[in-house]
């Protein structure tokens, strides 16, 4: 099977074509911390609902003040407290004030509130220091939201914020599209699960953990096949096995041109429809993609950090749409190289940096896309153009956000 090698634009958006955001379902608001919204929401009632206070203070009729002033106070009898949570009452007579405290409604007739600091906070009666104008230390019913307002469109990635502004509407639960579940499988009759003992030739399967938390972080389900083999026939059926349960599947390992990259006679063997085999990128470029049964399987290097880059820069916009995303191109930004980058780059390349304000650094340990270690603690991936020379410091340049 050649290998087309096509742009990370192309490949990505041939994933993203071939795939529909998920089903959906109602959750309480306690299960739907990082869920994508269903549908738009829009505030069904004024939000705050009544005119309240801010702070502890005394509730009046700002005219009854005129002229106050340190030297001059007011004096005003207190009629009544009011706390938050009690009904307004009735309205405060001329002449007169109410104790009112952070979060209670303003009674009628009362215009202003005049902070307990700028009076001798007087339970029958008080002196107040300053002369307040109409509305001083009022927040207005609807300042925070109007009844009808759009809270959030669909595609929203539910925060505490959000969550918080549903609470306060009185919502209770929240449509949201169910998470998707992805399918894992390694290819490589020498991996082995952390805990086994290791053979000589062995090595341990770091790809599968990796992917599985890369997934939940992204709002997914991972569902991990046991199977670790070379075998096309195991292959040919964990992908179908995990295709019935998953709405697409990942594998690592097998993708090459070894005798022993078996994913692509999986692939004739299955019958799937091939999306692409290669990809104009390093590392990760014999990345392949197919899908069976309307499901997209795609198959990354078996090599730790060219599956990780890969599943970033061409996989991920797809695994977003499926999550319900409105918004699945890759957040980019610009920065400035802090150190050179001392290889030429041919083809297109990804390269593990960390990027703060402006400044993008890059980790000690190397790029080399078997090594894992030197991934950790960077935040995104330098994308450095095809045909571009050795880049020095100060070179700018554009990174994929993770």
């Amino acid at each position: 099977m050649p290998m087309d090698h096509l742009s990370v634009e192309e490949a990505s958006a041939l994933l993203c074509r071939c795939v529909s955001p998920v089903r959906r379902e109602t959750v309480p608001l306690s299960r739907a911390l990082g869920r994508t919204a269903a549908r738009e929401l829009f505030a069904v009632m004024d939000q705050p609902p009544f005119d309240r206070s801010p702070l502890d203070g005394y509730a009046l009729y700002h005219g009854d003040l005129a002229g106050a002033c340190a030297e001059a106070p007011a004096v005003l009898p207190v009629c009544r407290p009011i706390f938050a949570g009690d009904p307004p009452g009735e309205p405060v007579p001329r002449g007169c004030a109410v104790r009112i405290m952070t979060g209670a409604p303003i009674p009628p007739s009362a215009d202003c509130v005049v902070r307990q600091e700028d009076t001798d906070q007087g339970a029958n009666a008080v002196r107040v220091f300053v002369s307040p104008a109409p509305h001083d230390n009022i927040c207005d019913r609807g300042e925070d939201l109007r009844s009808g307002a759009l809270l959030f469109p669909a595609g929203t990635v539910l925060t505490p914020a959000h969550l918080g502004v549903l609470a306060g509407q009185g919502m209770e639960t929240v449509d949201v599209h169910v998470r998707p579940r992805i399918g894992l499988l390694s290819a490589g009759d020498e991996l082995v699960l952390p805990g086994t003992p290791l053979a000589p030739g062995k090595i341990y399967n770091s790809n599968r953990f990796y992917l599985a938390a890369r997934l939940e972080q992204l709002g997914m389900e991972p569902v991990i096949s046991p199977v670790h083999s070379d075998d096309p026939e195991l292959l040919s059926g964990a992908v179908t096995g995990l295709l019935a349960e998953c709405d697409a599947v990942i594998t690592t390992g097998g993708v090459s041109v070894g005798q022993k990259d078996y994913m692509p006679a999986v692939c004739r063997r299955l019958g799937a429809g091939l999306l692409f085999h290669g990809v104009a990128v390093k590392p990760g470029s014999p990345m392949l993609a197919m899908t069976l049964s309307g499901k997209p399987v795609v198959c990354l290097s078996g090599n730790p950090f060219a599956a990780a880059a890969t599943l970033e820069a061409v996989a991920r916009p797809m695994l977003l749409r499926l999550a319900g995303r409105q918004d699945c191109s890759l957040p980019r930004a610009a920065g400035v190289l802090t150190a050179p980058f001392r290889k030429a780059s041919p083809g297109r390349r990804l390269v593990r940096a960390v990027i703060r304000g402006t400044r993008v650094s890059l980790p000690a340990g190397g790029q080399v896309s078997g090594v894992l270690s030197s991934w950790m603690g960077c935040n995104c991936l330098m994308d450095i153009p095809a045909g571009s020379p050795a880049l020095p410091a100060g070179t700018e340049v554009e990174v994929i956000l993770l």
